[in-house]
């Protein structure tokens, strides 16, 4: 019975200490253990131009130190047009131990992408981990496996379409009525409500109010028009109107479907069907 209870103390002590083997500790293989590594935690993704994005580097295990983490960017995607750093430095970040946390240590970078971010198409921001080392000059593994080593993010533009006068027919409610205006794409976007716009048409309304109204809006890479919740020109906030439509680069033709909001007549519309002049 004595040496049944001098084994079970033993086999109880050697848990204990294992237990609590420091994660700083050489690791085996062949042992099953998980050695200390760093991943890129945010998960590959499609983000729009006009977002932003956080990348967040994250330990396996506590370090008990800083971690310095070296990444490369790469793919179609420009620093500068396509994507910038609001937060955090191109190459590197540092993962910094927090010894009131509960959680595993952390480190992020904050990515804006502008308006004009891949416009008309779309582009890819690749993530991959290069490097990663304690303070103390432990070198870390990277990844977890394939997991996490490398992250792509696509980046969707706004489409574009083309400036210049159109000729449109317009039908609805109104009757029919015909006319120009004039498509031009401003150097800074127009905010509406608090988001930007791409492009302005001088007039959406031909005749109805007796002067022109311009009206602010986009075009998403397939095509679908998004207009602005109402008019932004000085004097002319009060008129709102649910803009949508398409813009058919095949066939050249701009198509605005147009609702009153406003104005007395609220669910009375009309269609323009717009085409560049030559």
């Amino acid at each position: 019975m004595k040496i049944i209870k001098i084994i079970f103390s033993v086999s109880v002590l050697t848990l204990l200490l294992l237990g609590c083997e420091s994660v700083n500790e050489p690791i085996s293989y062949e042992d099953g253990a998980v050695p200390a590594f760093v991943t890129i935690g945010t998960e590959g993704q499609d983000v729009v131009a006009g977002g932003s994005l956080e990348v967040v580097f994250e330990l396996g295990q506590t370090q008990y130190e800083n971690v310095t983490v070296e990444y490369t960017i790469s793919g179609d995607a420009v620093e500068g047009d396509d994507y910038v750093f609001s937060s955090g430095t191109p190459g590197t970040v540092t993962i910094e131990h927090d010894p009131e946390s509960t959680s595993l240590d952390n480190g992020s970078v904050t990515l804006d992408f502008p308006i004009q971010a891949a416009l008309g198409t779309s582009r890819n921001l690749t993530f991959t981990l290069e490097s990663a080392t304690t303070e103390s000059g432990e070198t870390l593994s990277l990844g977890r496996g394939d997991i996490g080593l490398e992250r792509t993010f696509v980046i969707n533009g706004l489409g574009a379409v083309p400036t210049g006068t159109y000729t449109y027919e317009a039908t609805g409610d109104f009757g029919p009525f015909s006319g120009t205006f004039e498509i031009t794409q401003p150097d800074s976007p127009i905010v509406v409500g608090g988001a930007p716009y791409l492009f302005r048409t001088s007039n959406i309304a031909g005749a109805l109010f007796g002067v022109d109204v311009a009206y602010a809006f986009n075009v998403t890479a397939g095509g679908d028009v998004l207009g602005a919740p109402n008019a932004h020109e000085e004097g002319f906030e009060t008129i709102i109107l649910d803009v949508s439509g398409n813009y058919n680069d095949t066939a050249g033709e701009l198509t605005l479907d147009v609702t009153f909001q406003c104005c007395g007549v609220a669910g009375f519309g009309y269609q323009i069907v717009a085409t560049p002049q030559p």
